[in-house]
């Protein structure tokens, strides 16, 4: 998806706390906001239908609307902005992460850990029992080639683990609880 290779194009990683996520992009004086809500996707409130798949590791990307596929070359270019080739043509998109409430914040109060998204457990990073700081990596997974990294909302204590390495997930499926200490 387009959250996908913004964050992969950085950071190699997409940082999940909660299922959804959403961000400002602004292109030329355009402004658009980004909601990404596990597979879903809307621009300005509107739904898109389209996918993004990562060709190979210098930022070549497929993009696929139904209607057309269309080769694309994303790289970043300083601080949250990236270079998107296309068609002969070349913009610049500035990202950020939009602000707001967090949706499943008493979730994550919790410390219940769920994949937004249908995905393969590739790493699991930390041990019941085992202290762990807030922002600490506890569970990466795989799904539609994108990483997603998982880390711990709150420092405390890993209190159960549900997953293992080679282990498929589903939407809302708990992978590590943490508690409080």
């Amino acid at each position: 998806m387009a959250h996908g290779c913004l964050a992969r194009a950085d950071e190699r990683f997409v940082h999940l706390s909660a299922a959804m996520a959403k961000y400002h992009v602004t292109i030329a004086d355009n402004d658009y906001e980004v909601e990404i809500d596990g597979e879903q996707v809307r621009i300005d409130g509107e739904p898109i239908s389209a996918s993004l798949h990562l060709l190979n590791e210098s930022g070549l990307y497929l993009l696929d609307n139904e209607e057309r596929k269309r080769e694309m070359h994303i790289q970043p270019a300083g601080d949250s902005t990236f270079t998107v080739s296309a068609s002969g043509q070349q913009i610049d998109a500035r990202v950020s992460k939009a602000k707001g409430r967090k949706k499943n914040q008493s979730r994550q109060d919790e410390g219940e850990i769920n994949a937004p998204i249908p995905g393969v457990v590739v790493k699991v990073l930390v041990q019941e029992g085992e202290a762990v700081q807030e922002k600490q990596q506890l569970v990466v997974i795989e799904s539609m080639k994108m990483l997603m990294e998982f880390q711990a909302s709150f420092a405390g204590r890993v209190a159960s683990i549900h997953v293992k390495v080679g282990d498929h997930v589903e939407k809302g499926d708990l992978m590590v609880r943490l508690e409080r200490v």
